[in-house]
């Protein structure tokens, strides 16, 4: 249910190595970081986090414009370009200063290594923006050069894994280290797992892991961490909603990164999704009227992709509330359904579609209007087959839905 967000495992694999490598940095170099770059870089991210990403532009040009040869500065005006591509996958208007961005980084760190094949700043930055810049190029493959990309990715993420042990050596057991160990330990695991056709490529470039482990790490990351707090509780949050199954441990960590950064559409996101899962129907219901209004209001990446969610989950929650409304669920549920044929123009029609019309034939069902009940499970037997809705609607053709 989470598939615009989720991605594939690989991605996350060979982007969160970057990110561990670099974001840490700060916290290994507080003689190069001290003061107020490093001020600077912690309000910078948090801007960041909260989809304020002017405000974090002006910020990290700040830095750059102190510290021009340092790249910190530089990586971090490109992680700000990335989260406006992770918040709205459909704009492609930043790739190309991303792209940039990661080039200066490069730039910056290879004068610093050119003087000292061991400088901190270097090696992390560095390694940082060799193991992200492939990011951009998943979120626009296509299906002829889908393996491409999975090579460029695999292979940037190999640089990466030299520099973190490179790292390793300098600063051990250091929790903004641990991010990127967890990471490894269990993305190597559970891409081979999840992708049996990789598995010989990933074995043959990675040392085995472990889930477990990778999961432990990335707990004292999230608890302890300096500079990778957020994104260990934002690789948590994923691991355990989309692969791991743990629901509950999901919704904590929602709600903790959507608390702090309430502005964020993608923690806002995952905390309708975790809450709808754990059956908080009133949390849900309010989560999804904040996105659907913001999606009104056209705020930033707030798009007719969130207006769908909103209105599907809003139309969800008068299913399940116990006083629930069905006209006011039919409501909503029709136009999460014309929002998505809207979305979907002429393709395949997706999950959103079949799960709308099934939840529609039941609000009928529970009005009494079992002519229109019919006509919805009969429509969702025409369409391809989600969440075994095909089973549901043909039982519920042979027997009403009763709540």
């Amino acid at each position: 249910m989470i598939a615009h967000y989720r991605r594939i495992a690989l991605w996350t694999f060979g982007i969160a190595l970057a990110l561990s490598s670099a974001t840490h940095s700060a916290q290994a170099q507080w003689i190069l970081q001290a003061g107020l770059m490093d001020q600077q870089i912690h309000r910078g991210m948090d801007l960041m986090y909260n989809m304020e990403f002017g405000a974090a532009d002006s910020v990290f040009d700040s830095v750059i414009a102190e510290h021009p040869k340092h790249p910190a500065g530089y990586f971090y005006r490109a992680s700000v370009m990335f989260w406006r591509v992770v918040t709205n996958p459909d704009n492609t208007t930043f790739d190309s200063a991303y792209r940039v961005w990661i080039g200066r980084a490069i730039a910056c760190a290879d004068s610093l290594l050119e003087k000292n094949p061991k400088d901190i700043a270097g090696l992390f930055y560095k390694g940082a923006a060799i193991g992200m810049r492939a990011r951009i190029y998943e979120y626009r493959v296509g299906p002829n050069d889908a393996m491409d990309i999975i090579n460029l990715i695999l292979g940037d993420a190999k640089k990466g894994v030299d520099y973190l042990n490179q790292l390793e050596d300098i600063i051990p057991d250091n929790s903004d280290v641990l991010f990127g160990r967890g990471v490894y330990n269990y993305y190597v695991e559970a891409e081979k797992e999840e992708n049996p056709a990789l598995a010989p490529v990933i074995a043959a470039m990675f040392p085995t892991g472990s889930k477990q482990v990778g999961l432990q790490m990335l707990e004292m990351s999230a608890a302890h961490a300096m500079y990778t707090s957020v994104e260990a509780k934002f690789e948590l949050m994923h691991i355990y909603y989309a692969l791991e199954h743990n629901y509950q441990r999901a919704y904590q960590l929602a709600l903790e990164l959507a608390s702090r950064y309430p502005n964020n559409v993608l923690f806002l996101h995952y905390l309708g999704f975790a809450a709808y899962t754990e059956n908080h129907v009133d949390e849900y219901d309010s989560v999804y009227r904040v996105m659907l209004e913001r999606s009104r209001e056209h705020r930033l990446a707030y798009t007719i992709r969130q207006a769908r969610e909103a209105m599907f989950f809003i139309g969800a929650a008068q299913m399940r509330k116990y006083n629930g409304n069905m006209d006011t669920a039919l409501y909503y549920l029709y136009n999460s359904d014309l929002l998505s044929r809207i979305i979907n123009k002429d393709g395949p029609q997706d999950w959103w579609v079949t799960d709308a019309e099934l939840y529609m034939g039941e609000a009928y069902d529970v009005k009494g209007d079992r002519k229109d009940a019919v006509l919805m499970y009969q429509r969702v037997l025409n369409l391809p087959d989600h969440n075994q809705d095909h089973a549901d609607a043909t039982r519920y053709l042979t027997s009403p839905y009763k709540r």
